[in-house]
């Protein structure tokens, strides 16, 4: 009898989570209840697996993974950019919640012309998408290193494109075109010029073309 008993109680509460998950994948076969069955089975199985372990890192890792059972999304988001250190995106946050003063988020383009490093992230983000998703079923994403010499340039005009709406962030802190940063890009990208990352990939004509077709 004593080979059942468990040697510790975090063994115990283990072996009780290890029983939840499985009446949780079992409950998962009713259709009405299986998404929530099947994050209690992902909470269960994590944190039993975790206190199987004992080891410090596997709980620190655990809480991560459980986070994204659980949490909204936009908290993930707001972590990843905090690891990252993303300034853009937080200058994005505070202009969407309208926290940020109307100088930071409003842009005159009558009296005041893009910086030559919006034009080069706009003439990346428009390239490389007409070339790779001309259809915009996907997106082409990208970002720079945070110890270039251009990054803090890069970070005050991605900053500056995300709050007009041209731009968006990722969950995994690379950038891309909105869908209207895509139309945007349709009715402007002659007056890109031609500086961008990765310059010996120039646009696809026969994608452009079609891309400016279906616009009329």
């Amino acid at each position: 009898m004593e080979n059942f008993l468990p040697p510790s109680f975090i063994k115990l509460i283990a072996g009780v989570f290890s029983a939840c998950s499985i009446i949780a994948i079992l409950c998962s076969i009713k259709s009405a209840i299986r998404t929530h069955a099947i994050r209690v089975f992902a909470i269960s199985s994590i944190v039993a697996l975790a206190l199987f372990s004992e080891n410090g890192w596997v709980y620190f890792a655990s809480v991560f993974i459980i986070a994204t059972v659980i949490t909204e999304i936009e908290f993930l988001q707001n972590l990843a950019a905090i690891i990252r250190g993303s300034k853009p995106y937080f200058d994005y946050k505070l202009a969407a919640q309208g926290d940020a003063s109307p100088t930071d988020i409003k842009f005159d383009r009558k009296t005041s012309k893009r910086s030559k490093m919006e034009y080069k992230i706009l003439n990346t983000l428009w390239t490389k998408q007409v070339n790779k998703f001309p259809d915009f079923s996907r997106v082409f994403t990208f970002t720079i290193y945070s110890n270039s010499i251009e990054y803090p340039k890069f970070c005050e005009s991605v900053g500056k494109l995300m709050a007009e709406g041209i731009v968006g962030l990722t969950s995994v802190g690379q950038y891309c075109l909105t869908p209207n940063g895509f139309n945007y890009c349709k009715e402007h990208y002659t007056e890109f010029g031609s500086d961008q990352w990765w310059p010996e990939e120039t646009i696809n004509e026969n994608n452009l073309t079609k891309v400016l077709e279906k616009t009329g």
